[in-house]
């Protein structure tokens, strides 16, 4: 039977062998969440990047940039992190090149893994389902605020734990997750409402991203990533 384990922010991750993990990353509160999105919108590929001036040189590649920075879309490029603003956008065949202040910074922190797997309340079922089906051991790597925990990332965490039917022992990060989802489950879009980067976003029009990153099973779907670049499984 497999371990699993979270890791409440990417600062910690040199703590963790990688090469024998699969690794879901998780930015509910965004980047996950509009990953997850552009590939429902068909999207063929998208390059996670750390610096805006490598993000925008992409769009000379002929690639849709992305990018934002403390919550807000930044001047010059295409697009924000908001996955509520894509939906009747057509990215069909389309690469994307994205840069956020924390999720796309914490899957370049992954590229040592066995596999790395994109992960939100919008794919849970098809992560649980994959993950079910692995022997490797699994970490749960939340993306946190610069460097800080917090409260959506935990809870999605908890969500894949209470979920998965098989795994080996509780570490104590695993019971934190795991307690603070199945004392919220019913509750998701309330209890990511009160976190502080939920705030964040409220004070910058964005209640309707927390509530469309808060629902269940939307899509049925996984990225990964693909040595530098996140393809669907």
């Amino acid at each position: 039977m497999k371990n699993i384990e979270v890791c409440y922010t990417p600062n910690s991750i040199i703590n963790y062998k990688l090469s024998n993990k699969i690794i879901v990353v998780i930015d509910i509160l965004r980047a996950t969440s509009t990953i997850v999105t552009l590939f429902s919108k068909k999207a063929t590929s998208i390059i996670p990047i750390e610096t805006l001036d490598e993000c925008k040189g992409y769009k000379n590649k002929g690639y849709v940039i992305m990018a934002e920075r403390m919550g807000k879309k930044v001047k010059g490029f295409d697009f924000g992190n908001s996955p509520s603003k894509i939906l009747e956008k057509d990215f069909k065949n389309k690469k994307i090149a994205i840069a956020t202040s924390n999720g796309t910074k914490t899957i370049l922190k992954t590229r040592k893994s066995k596999m790395t797997l994109i992960g939100s309340f919008l794919n849970l079922t098809s992560i649980v389902n994959y993950l079910d089906k692995q022997s490797d051991d699994i970490l749960l790597l939340c993306s946190g605020w610069q460097g800080s925990i917090n409260l959506e990332d935990t809870l999605f965490a908890g969500a894949i734990i209470s979920s998965i039917s098989n795994y080996t022992s509780e570490s104590d990060s695993t019971i934190i997750a795991k307690n603070l989802y199945e004392s919220n489950k019913d509750d998701i879009f309330n209890i990511i409402k009160k976190s502080s980067h939920a705030k964040r976003l409220s004070s910058n029009d964005n209640l309707i991203d927390i509530k469309f990153c808060s629902q269940i099973d939307k899509y049925d779907l996984i990225p990964y990533l693909d040595n530098d670049k996140l393809k669907l499984l």
